[in-house]
């Protein structure tokens, strides 16, 4: 007979045990093969999912020029493509992963009184639901319906625009043959232009574009600035991670080819790809790490099955030196199934493991992204292998070695100065690694850092349980108690024991570890969610100016459930400050404020907005009721309005020169169709000069068309003279008509505000206020001009909504008319527009806002936000972390029953002794409970206080949301992945013990009959 069919035959003989030793074996394989494979799965998800998330102007490139007649923006688009085509067929990598372009050319030009751009895009007539029909031919234009209905235009209409500089450009007529509505003005179709930007009603600076299908339209005029381009989508993918090199290469080539003929590369892609590698290197480096703890379980799990099985076989081993086997022969004898077992289980274990890793993806990661089989899967299962046939034959070694006598004792030995040897050697590095992670709890061995506690720990809890069952024993000798006795003995005699100790202690804490730092994440995940979105929907938008925004929101969403919102950012002291603006009235029922309760946000939006006086609102005329009381005869003086359109800095409209006695005083309001504000009453020379005078007016009454207004004249504080660094003396005096007394050389207007906002600007702060002196209560700041405006400290916060820990948050309305005293608002270009929306609010919130002049750039929530912070380089970390511990537990039960199953014959034979013995069936089986309580029960304490006490320690020094940024760590109790690990733990070992119980029970006298083999 062959040693392989003595091996063969023994395997079969032995299935059961031989399964376990597979099993074990195919375990170890897939935990190796699981870190490479689950790390490239991850770190190419987080490649799809960012290059996904941005917006397809941040990835895609731009190929074009801008200029006039003498660049290359006048070339045609054809010439274009062919020079971009001959690039692209040197690099074929980039060539494959930028998808089929869209071929764009826009000029400014103006008609009437506004301005817009005059486009052509490719096939833009199957984006736009066109009345009438597509402008195919030259000389061609369709004009949006919006435009068309503010300017009385039609099909057929010729419309002359003004081509090219005011003063150096030519006019160009064209027929409207079509009107349009865009069909997704939100379409990455449209790229990053501004094509739909016209303001509701049409009396803004700018209506929607005029598309001609014919290039050559846009060449009429030489002087014109022409932007030419090609833009061409990145697909996304496509991009594997071995490509990202090449690409980064690839752009940089491109862009020196292409620049000999006047023709720029334009893409954010490199910086994109720069962010995502963070969290590439991230996965990296600690997925291997991750799984390093359960592989190094697997491998002492296997040791002690190993040294088990070995036992068990110890007669035969015997039998076999007996029989004259040399110590190389007989060693084969007792360890070729063993190590058969381990390298059949290599394929397989490499098998199961990208097969976990597949269900992986599909369950975790982005769309699309599959398991890789690469040479670092081998290679991990190289090392699997290895490290199984080292730790089978470090198992076996001590029993093999011993003498025949030694094999034939049923009597298991106790363990010897090598096992306290190793401990302690484990016990150091353990010691070692722990500060060298508490050190630096950032780094990837801070991960390490739990189950290194746990063994620790482990070790610990088996020495202790050693001594205490010594002790037990004795007491339980002296006083004669058969349980007692029965259980500490088993246990104070049998090493195993201690092992399986070490092994559920480590797995519990493992588990336990994972479950908090999920827990924490999730949470962190959630709050940093909250925080960054700051509503359950946030709609970035291009509006004309808040006053157009706020407008557009109250008709898209009347119910109050959707909020304008308005920000800006400044820097003080070398720190950016976040600017919010909100609608105070909506901001309850709106924002998402993490640790505020509706009744809190409403009581500080509350404070945002003090009464003051509504504005006053003029149309198309304004007339002044007046009484000059006191005229000089020289100068000449006028009196003048102060007004401002919406979004437009304030001018002054002269009312008419100044006569004494009673007079009203007219004017007609340019602009003002839709309405303007009413900031104030001037007083002023007519014809500028410098010389003295005095005069005294009485305002008795103001009219809009035809209406009265309601100054307030008879409320002090109402009307009050604006400060001015000249040397005019301004005096107002409240009453049924306002008395205004003006004296002094000032050659400026003396100017007197109708008083519709706060002196000060109510806000919530984040963080230091931005002053000299961080505690102080009132500051000044640009809001949203570029004068400082002044502020007061309604309350304090640790975070605002979507600004974070250092940012001011004020009333919209208050904070536009402040601003819009001095200047314009349409063309800060600082300002970021955005609509925040509750649960509430309309589903078609978006399409709301287009039809009322707002175009929807992006749209972010906070379900989405968790998405993408779910898979980040920390929540895929702690997912393997979180299916290690998983494993560990399975693992750990399953050695429990292993303790049970090697060895049954004789542990049966032994209670079958002791029931002949006169020791009752229900003594014995206490007895085993109470042993098997105190070998799963110790652990199991103590590897959940290490677990706690590890995330305790480690969490808050560990990136659980962002690379790099350690979050503050919060567990709240309810339902999470702690509660369900305590179960499983708890239930799974509750199993184990039952099914020991139940084997016990076997231990019949029948069994003396057959002996203890």
């Amino acid at each position: 007979m062959t040693a392989w069919t003595v091996m063969l035959r023994g395997i079969r003989y032995r299935a059961g045990r031989s399964f376990v030793v597979f099993l074990l074996a195919v375990t170890a394989t897939t935990a190796a093969v699981l870190a490479p494979a689950y790390s490239r799965a991850a770190q190419q998800s987080v490649l799809t999912d960012g290059l996904s998330a941005a917006s397809t102007d941040a990835t895609g490139l731009t190929v074009g020029a801008k200029g006039t007649a003498d660049s290359a923006a006048f070339k045609d688009l054809a010439e274009i493509r062919l020079a971009m085509n001959t690039a692209l067929t040197k690099d074929q990598l980039l060539a494959d992963r930028l998808d089929l372009p869209v071929a764009a050319i826009d000029t400014e030009v103006t008609f009437g009184d506004v301005g817009a751009k005059l486009a052509y895009r490719d096939n833009a007539c199957y984006h736009l639901t066109i009345d009438g029909d597509c402008p195919d031919n030259p000389g061609e234009v369709a004009v949006s319906k919006r435009t068309a209905t503010a300017r009385d235009l039609k099909v057929g209409d010729r419309l002359t625009v003004r081509m090219g500089p005011a003063t150096g450009g030519h006019d160009r007529t064209f027929t409207i043959r079509g009107l349009y509505t865009p069909t997704d003005g939100d379409a990455a179709y449209w790229g990053r232009t501004s094509y739909f930007s016209a303001a509701a009603g049409g009396d803004g600076e700018r209506a929607d574009a005029l598309f001609s299908m014919t290039e050559d339209d846009l060449r009429l005029e030489r002087m014109a600035t022409l932007a030419t381009r090609l833009e061409y989508p990145l697909r996304a993918d496509r991009v594997r991670l071995d490509d990202v090199a090449g690409l980064r290469d690839g752009i940089q080539t491109l862009g020196d080819r292409l620049r000999g003929q006047e023709l720029e590369v334009t893409t954010t892609l490199p910086a994109v790809l720069r962010d995502i590698d963070t969290d590439r290197a991230s996965i990296g480096r600690t997925a291997p790490v991750i799984a390093v703890p359960l592989l190094l379980l697997c491998w002492f799990v296997l040791f002690l099955l190993v040294a088990s099985l070995t036992d068990e076989r110890a007669p035969e081993i015997a039998l076999a030196k007996l029989r004259g086997y040399p110590a190389g022969r007989a060693t084969r004898f007792g360890l070729g199934e063993v190590l058969l077992l381990i390298v059949a289980a290599v394929p397989v274990g490499i098998a199961a493991g990208l097969l976990l890793v597949q269900a992986a993806a599909g369950a975790l990661l982005a769309g699309g992204v599959r398991v890789e089989v690469r040479w670092p899967v081998f290679a991990a299962a190289g090392v699997a292998l290895a490290a199984g046939l080292a730790a089978a034959v470090l198992a076996g070694r001590q029993t093999l070695a011993r003498p025949v006598l030694g094999l034939l004792r049923r009597v298991p030995e106790r363990g010897g100065w090598r096992a306290g040897a190793a401990e302690g050697v484990v016990v150091a590095l353990a010691v070692a690694s722990l500060a060298a992670a508490v050190n630096d709890r950032g780094s990837p061995l801070a991960l390490l850092a739990p189950p290194l506690l746990a063994v620790v720990v482990g070790v610990a809890a088996a020495r202790l349980l050693g001594l205490w069952s010594n002790a037990r024993l004795r007491i339980a000798r002296r006083r004669g108690r058969i349980v007692p006795l029965l259980s500490a003995a088993q246990l104070s005699r049998r090493p195993g024991g201690q092992r399986l100790v070490v092994v559920v202690t480590v797995a519990v804490a493992l588990l336990t570890f994972a479950a908090t730092a999920w827990d924490a994440a999730a949470q962190a995940r959630r709050d940093v969610a909250d925080d960054t979105v700051g509503a359950q929907r946030v709609l970035t938008v291009a509006a004309d100016h808040p006053s157009a925004l706020e407008a557009a929101v109250d008709r898209a969403d009347p119910g109050g459930h959707a909020m304008a919102v308005v920000r800006a950012s400044q820097r003080f002291d070398n720190a950016p400050v976040e600017l919010v603006g909100v609608q105070s009235g909506r901001l309850a029922d709106v924002a998402v404020w993490r640790g505020r309760s509706r009744a809190d946000v409403g009581e500080l939006a509350a404070r945002l907005h003090p009464d003051v006086a509504a504005p006053l609102r003029v149309g198309r005329d304004l007339a002044a009721d007046i009484t000059v009381d006191a005229l000089p005869a020289r100068p000449a003086l006028r009196v003048a309005a102060i007004v401002a359109a919406p979004g437009q800095p304030p001018r002054t409209v002269t009312l008419g020169g100044l006569s004494k006695g009673a007079k009203s005083y007219h004017a007609t309001l340019n602009g003002c169709a839709n309405g303007c504000r009413l900031v104030g009453l001037a007083v002023g020379r007519a014809a500028g000069g410098s010389e003295p005078f005095a005069v005294s007016v009485t305002v008795r009454g103001l009219q809009s068309d035809g209406g009265p207004l309601a100054p307030g004249f008879d409320l002090a504080g109402r009307w009050q003279p604006r400060h001015s660094g000249g040397g005019a003396q301004v005096t107002v005096r409240p009453g049924a008509a306002l008395g205004v007394d003006v004296s002094g050389s000032d050659p400026a207007d003396a100017v007197v505000e109708h008083v519709d906002t706060p002196a000060a600007l109510p806000a919530v702060l984040a963080g230091g206020a931005p002053a000299d002196d961080a505690a102080a209560a009132t500051f000044r700041l640009p809001g949203f001009s570029d004068q400082p405006q002044p502020f007061t400290v309604a309350a304090h916060a640790a975070s605002l909504p979507r600004a974070g820990r250092r940012g001011v948050l004020f009333d919209l309305d208050y904070a536009t008319r402040m601003a819009e005293r001095g200047a314009s608002l349409a063309d800060n270009a600082t300002l970021r527009y955005e609509v925040w929306a509750s649960a509430a609010a309309p589903a078609d919130l978006d399409r709301r806002l287009a039809a009322a002049g707002v175009q929807v750039l992006r749209t972010e929530t906070i379900d989405g936000q968790l998405s993408q912070l779910a898979r980040r380089a920390p929540a895929l970390g702690l997912w393997l972390y979180l299916l290690a511990g998983g494993a560990a537990i399975l693992l750990a039960i399953g050695v429990v029953l292993l303790t049970a199953y090697v060895g049954v014959r004789a542990r049966l034979y032994e209670l079958a002794a002791l029931r002949v013995a006169g020791v009752r069936a229900g003594q014995l089986r206490r007895a085993v409970f109470r042993e098997y309580r105190a070998l799963l029960g110790l652990p199991l304490v103590v590897g959940l206080g290490a677990g706690l006490v590890g995330a305790m320690v480690m969490l808050p020094g560990i990136p659980l949301v962002t690379v790099g940024v350690a979050a503050p760590v919060t567990v709240r109790p309810g339902a999470g992945a702690l509660p369900v690990a305590a179960g499983v733990i708890v239930i799974g070992l509750s199993a184990a013990v039952l099914m020991v119980l139940r084997l016990m029970g076997r231990a019949t006298p029948e069994r003396l009959r057959d002996g203890a083999q």
